[in-house]
C-alpha cells in the first residue's frame, strides 16, 4: 500500500491484514469518487483504523459518526495515538473535535440564573479551570442538568445575540470555533440525525456501528409530552406570572396510566391516543391555554406602561421587544433609543420577556403534540413511560410520539463521500429502516473461529420451568470452564435468575465502562446483562459466553410493536423484519468471542429453535465453527 503512516505502522509491529487494506482502497475510492460505500468488515478487519489511516493520509476532512458517546471516546484513544505518529511522519499537527448534543454542554446563562445556594459546588469549580462545559465531567443530577443546560427554546438565534455570555458560551462560542477549525469530527448517531455541518460537501461522512442506526435516529425524533414538562417547564413559569394559577396536571396521567405499570415495567407501547384525546383536552389543553392567553394580555398591558414612563430605553430591550411581536410595529417607531447597555431595571424586564418567550415555546410545542393526538400519521408510533422523579417526588410519565421507520428524516446528500460500516451491517436492514441505498461490500472475517466451541443445549425458550433450568446449568457449566463470563440476556426477568451467584456483577450496577474493566481484570467472573452486552463489549482472551436464546425484540417493545402493526398494514410479512434484527444482534453476540487472534472459549446458546431458523445456523458456521448440539442436558 502506497500509505506511509500504513508502512510505518506496520514497522512498529501492526499485523498486515488484507481485509484492512482491501477497507483502505474502498475508503479511498470513495474519497475520490463520492457516492454511498456500505462495507461490512468483521472484527478483526481493524475498521477503525481502516478508515483514519486513509483520511489521515490524504489530508481528508471528515466526520465520523458513531453509536454512542461511549464508543466517539474509543475513537478519540485512537487518533491519539494516530495523530502523534502523522504528525511525528509530516509535521502537521491534527485538529480534531469530539462533539456532543448541545444539551451536553453548560448554558452560563442559565447556571448564573439560579439562586448562589442552588449552583452546584463543583460546577462552580470547575468553572475556574479548564473545563469544556460538558457534563459527563459535572456529576451533576439529570434533572437540575436539564436546567441549566444548553437548550433550543433558550438560546435562540435572536437571544443568543445578546446574552452577556455570548463570547464565553461553552457551545455557542468555543465550541463552534473548535468545529469550524476541526478537520475531523467525532459524532454520535443521534447527533447526526439532528445537526446540520458547515461545508459538508468537503468532508467525507463516516458512519460506524452502523447496525443500530435506526435505533438512534429514532431515538433522537421522539418526541413527547411528561409530568415534569408540565409541571415545571410550563405550569412554574405561569406561575412567575400568575401566583393563583393552578392545574392538576397530573391526574390525567394517574387516571389513564397508573394502572398499567408494576414495578418491572418503564415503558408500554399504546396503539394510538385517542382514547386519552378528551382528557388531555380538558385537564391539560384548555386551563394552559386560558392563563396563557391572560398572561399574555398582563405582559403587553405591563410593557406598554413601562414604557410610557421612559424617555429613553436601550437598543438591546427595544430589539428584544420588537421579536417578542408582543407590540404594534407602529408603537416601535415611537420608541426613543439610547445605546447604552441596558439597565437593572431593563434587564429584569428582558429577563420576564424571555421567561414569557420560553413559556409561549413550550406551550407550542404542547400544541404541536396535540395536534398528532388528533390526527396521528400512520407511521406514527405512541408508547407511554414512568420513571420517578427526585424533583416531583413522584412518578414522571412521559407520553411519546416516534416515526416508525426513520426513513425520510435523515439525508446523506451533500458530503463528499459516505462510509457506512459495522461488522454485522446489512443492505437490506439498512435500506427498509433507513431507506439507505449504497454500493455493498462484503469483507472476509480473519479471525480463528474454529478453536471456539459453539454449544446447543436442547431448550425451548417458551417452556419456561425447563429453560430457566437449562439455563443456570448452562452457567455453572461456563462457571467451571473459564474464569470470565458474559452472560446474554434478552429481557429484564431473566437476572432474577442469577440473583443468588457470587462474583458476578449486573449491568446497571455501574457504569458498563466500569463493569467490563473489572471482568477484565478478574475482579468478577461473570457481567450478567441485556442490550449493551450483545453490542460493543470488548474482553480479550480466554472466555464462555452464555446466550440466553436467540435475540428476538419482545413484540412488547414499543418500536417493535409499532412496526410489527405497521407492516402489517401495508401487506408486509413482519417476521422477515424481526428475524432480520435479531440476526443482527445475534452475529453481534458471536462477535464479542473472538476479540483477537489469541482468543478462544465456549459459546452456549439454549435455544434448539437455531435450528428451525438455518439463518442463524449458517451464521454460525460461516465463521468455521461446528455446532454441538447437547440433546439431553
Amino acid at each position: 500500500m502506497p500509505f506511509q503512516l500504513y508502512n510505518f505502522l506496520l514497522k512498529k509491529g501492526l499485523e498486515r491484514r488484507p481485509a484492512q487494506e482491501r477497507f483502505f482502497q474502498i475508503v479511498s475510492h470513495t474519497i475520490e469518487k463520492g457516492g454511498i460505500s456500505i462495507i461490512q468488515a468483521p472484527t478483526g478487519t481493524g475498521k477503525t483504523y481502516g478508515y483514519l489511516i486513509p483520511i489521515l493520509e490524504k489530508g481528508q476532512k471528515a466526520i465520523i459518526s458513531t453509536g454512542t458517546k461511549l464508543l466517539q471516546e474509543q475513537l478519540r484513544r485512537d487518533i491519539e495515538t494516530l495523530k502523534v505518529y502523522h504528525s511525528y511522519l509530516t509535521g502537521e499537527e491534527l485538529d480534531y473535535l469530539v462533539l456532543k448534543g448541545k444539551s451536553n454542554y453548560l448554558c452560563l446563562d442559565r447556571f448564573y440564573q439560579l439562586q448562589s445556594d442552588k449552583r452546584p459546588s463543583q460546577i462552580e469549580d470547575m468553572l475556574k479551570g479548564e473545563w469544556d462545559g460538558d457534563w459527563e465531567f459535572a456529576h451533576v443530577d439529570a434533572e437540575l442538568w436539564k436546567e441549566i443546560c444548553v437548550e433550543d427554546d433558550y438560546c435562540t438565534p435572536h437571544y443568543r445575540g445578546i446574552c452577556k455570555y455570548r463570547e464565553e458560551c461553552y457551545y455557542w462560542s468555543r465550541l463552534k470555533r473548535r468545529e469550524r477549525k476541526a478537520r475531523i469530527i467525532i459524532v454520535n448517531h443521534a447527533l447526526l440525525a439532528l445537526k446540520e455541518f458547515e461545508n459538508p460537501e468537503d468532508r467525507l461522512l463516516v458512519i460506524d456501528e452502523a447496525h443500530e442506526l435506526d435505533k438512534y435516529v429514532t431515538s433522537s425524533l421522539t418526541d413527547g409530552v411528561s409530568t415534569y414538562t408540565l409541571r415545571v417547564e410550563i405550569m412554574e413559569r405561569i406561575a412567575q406570572f400568575l401566583p393563583e394559577a393552578k392545574a392538576d396536571v397530573e391526574e390525567f396521567f394517574e387516571r389513564h396510566f397508573s394502572k398499567m405499570f408494576n414495578e418491572d415495567t418503564q415503558q408500554i407501547p399504546l396503539k394510538d391516543l385517542s382514547p386519552y384525546l378528551r382528557d388531555f383536552e380538558e385537564l391539560i389543553i384548555r386551563p394552559i391555554n386560558l392563563y396563557y392567553k391572560r398572561i399574555k394580555e398582563k405582559l403587553i398591558s405591563e410593557i406598554k406602561n413601562y414604557l410610557i414612563s421612559k424617555l429613553w430605553i436601550s437598543l438591546r430591550l427595544r430589539d428584544y421587544l420588537q421579536r417578542s411581536s408582543l407590540l404594534n410595529w407602529e408603537e416601535y417607531f415611537q420608541l426613543n433609543v439610547s445605546f447604552d447597555e441596558p439597565t437593572e431595571e431593563e434587564e429584569r424586564v428582558i429577563k420576564k420577556l424571555k421567561t414569557y418567550e420560553l413559556l409561549e415555546k413550550k406551550i407550542q410545542r404542547l400544541k404541536d403534540f396535540y395536534k398528532v393526538m388528533k390526527s396521528p400519521p400512520a407511521d406514527m408510533g405512541f408508547s407511554v413511560s414512568r420513571r420517578w422523579s427526585s424533583r416531583l417526588k413522584a412518578f414522571n410519565y412521559r407520553l411519546e410520539k416516534f416515526p416508525v421507520f426513520p426513513a425520510g428524516y435523515f439525508d446523506l446528500s451533500g458530503y463528499r463521500g459516505v462510509i457506512i460500516t459495522s461488522a454485522t451491517v446489512d443492505p437490506e436492514y439498512l435500506y427498509q429502516t433507513m431507506g439507505i441505498v449504497g454500493e455493498f461490500y462484503d469483507l472476509p472475517h480473519t479471525f480463528p473461529y474454529h478453536r471456539v466451541e459453539f454449544v446447543v443445549y436442547n431448550a425451548n425458550p417458551k417452556e419456561k420451568e425447563e429453560w430457566e433450568q437449562c439455563l443456570k446449568l448452562a452457567y455453572k457449566r461456563l462457571r467451571t470452564l473459564h474464569d470470565r463470563v458474559l452472560v446474554l440476556l434478552t429481557n429484564k426477568e431473566q437476572l432474577g435468575l442469577f440473583k443468588d451467584e457470587e462474583g458476578v456483577a449486573v449491568q446497571g450496577e455501574d457504569r458498563l465502562s466500569l463493569l467490563v474493566e473489572a471482568l477484565r481484570k478478574g475482579q468478577i467472573k461473570a457481567l450478567i446483562g441485556l442490550d449493551s452486552l450483545w453490542f460493543g463489549i470488548d474482553v480479550k482472551g480466554e472466555k464462555g459466553i452464555l446466550m440466553a436464546k436467540l435475540p428476538f425484540d419482545s413484540p412488547e417493545d414499543p418500536l417493535t410493536y409499532h412496526r410489527i402493526r405497521y407492516l402489517k398494514e401495508i401487506g408486509e410479512e413482519p417476521f422477515e423484519y424481526q428475524k432480520m434484527k435479531a440476526l443482527i444482534k445475534f452475529r453481534q453476540g458471536l462477535g464479542r468471542m473472538m476479540r483477537s487472534s489469541q482468543d478462544f472459549g465456549t459459546i452456549i446458546l439454549c435455544d434448539r429453535r437455531i435450528f428451525k431458523f438455518k439463518e442463524f445456523r449458517q451464521a454460525v458456521e460461516g465463521l468455521g465453527m461446528k455446532i454441538k448440539y447437547i440433546k439431553h442436558v
